[in-house]
């Protein structure tokens, strides 16, 4: 009985102490966390991400970034103490909607503002920033693009230098070249009417080059059909010929018009054909220096936008190869400076910048830009500054 009775109590202890038992590693884990948060504070302070990694939709305190930005006409205007444009307001009315504070950070060039970028000087950069391999591949990574661009020719209008365009134009072979073809086909025809007309009609010398000197003369005043009846054939050969010729008038006067035309429609589609060997400008590290550089023309580097547009004006280069846009619009201002040569060189979109290690702000941003666009606001934007008709 006592062997039974102590195995009882040692049965009901070992139930009592079970829960004892089993709590025990809890305990012993809250006691050992009570040292964990110095360690966890020190790791993070050692691998804290940007800042950028933060942000986050329907945050109750206004998070502060800090984005880069350059001057590019009409995205980004930097003459005011607060920049303003096309890129300015999008990412005002994005900041807006994810309860940001911005903090501008100025750069003169793509090339310094990516830097900047790649540096952690900012946590995102937005001006006219084109979306290429080369910068994937660099480190960056790029939002859903805003706005689709492209390289562009720009030259200077006539009205800007009307010496030097009437003197190219003299030049050209496309306005020669009609005139050639009409004194040929007047003279072979003035030569026609002479040999059936000098020996029977007074009007034309017996001389050969008096003769047919008259007969072109017909012929011109025929073609033109100014008809002063000074000199006419007598003879019906001289007469068919003067019938048919006067048929073929029509064609050879709307191909003159029609070359006439095509000059002036060739001035507006200007080629690097048209410019091999030329100075051509572009800013230094952009992506028309990299497409100019595989041209058969010379290219000519500066620093910034306005030095290289004061050399297009100064004659230094023929022509100048920027985005699209800027280009746009700075001829759409001086159509008397400045004419856009041809239709885009290339398709290019503009993103906004991050780093590959942002985390979750560019998937934030594009979520953003994707809601933008649907509720019509991008379109709202470009119209504001480019107007309904811009085809890009």
């Amino acid at each position: 009985m006592k062997r039974l009775a102590l195995f009882v109590c040692s049965l009901v202890l070992t139930v009592l102490c079970l829960p004892l038992w089993t709590s025990l590693p809890l305990w012993i884990n809250v006691a050992q966390a009570q040292d964990a948060p110095a360690v966890v504070v020190e790791l993070a302070t050692q691998t804290s991400p940007q800042p950028a990694t933060f942000l986050v939709q329907n945050t109750p305190d206004p998070q502060r970034l800090r984005i880069g930005t350059k001057e590019i006409f009409p995205f980004v205007f930097l003459e005011n103490k607060t920049p303003y444009g096309y890129s300015i307001e999008l990412w005002d009315e994005i900041a807006s909607d994810l309860n940001i504070q911005t903090e501008w950070v100025r750069y003169q060039s793509v090339a310094d503002m990516l830097a900047g970028l790649s540096a952690g000087e900012v946590d995102a950069a937005i001006a006219g920033i084109s979306i290429t391999s080369e910068r994937e591949a660099k480190g960056f990574d790029f939002s859903y693009p805003f706005f689709r661009s492209g390289l562009q020719l720009m030259t200077q209008s006539a009205a800007a230098n009307p010496v030097r365009s009437l003197l190219s134009r003299f030049f050209s072979w496309t306005v020669w070249q009609p005139l050639l073809i009409v004194f040929a086909t007047s003279t072979l025809v003035g030569a026609a009417i002479w040999i059936f007309e000098h020996k029977h009609n007074e009007h034309f010398s017996q001389n050969p080059i008096r003769g047919i000197g008259q007969g072109l003369w017909f012929s011109i005043v025929t073609l033109g059909t100014f008809g002063y009846g000074d000199v006419t054939p007598i003879k019906l050969p001289g007469r068919i010929i003067a019938c048919v010729w006067m048929g073929v008038s029509f064609f050879i006067v709307s191909y003159f018009i029609a070359s006439l035309t095509v000059d002036q429609l060739a001035a507006s589609s200007l080629s690097f054909e048209d410019l091999r060997g030329a100075p051509v400008g572009v800013i230094n590290s952009t992506t028309s220096e990299s497409y100019v550089r595989a041209q058969p023309v010379n290219l000519s580097g500066y620093q910034d936008f306005k030095s290289v547009v004061a050399a297009l004006e100064r004659g230094e280069v023929e022509a100048v190869v920027h985005d699209y846009p800027t280009l746009r619009y700075l001829a759409n201002r001086n159509p008397k400076k400045f004419s856009l040569a041809e239709d885009p060189l290339t398709r290019e979109d503009y993103g906004i910048a991050f780093t590959e290690s942002s985390g979750d702000a560019l998937e934030v941003v594009n979520q953003e830009i994707l809601a933008l666009q649907e509720r019509g606001y991008l379109q709202q934007l470009k119209e504001k500054w480019f107007g309904s008709d811009e085809a890009i």
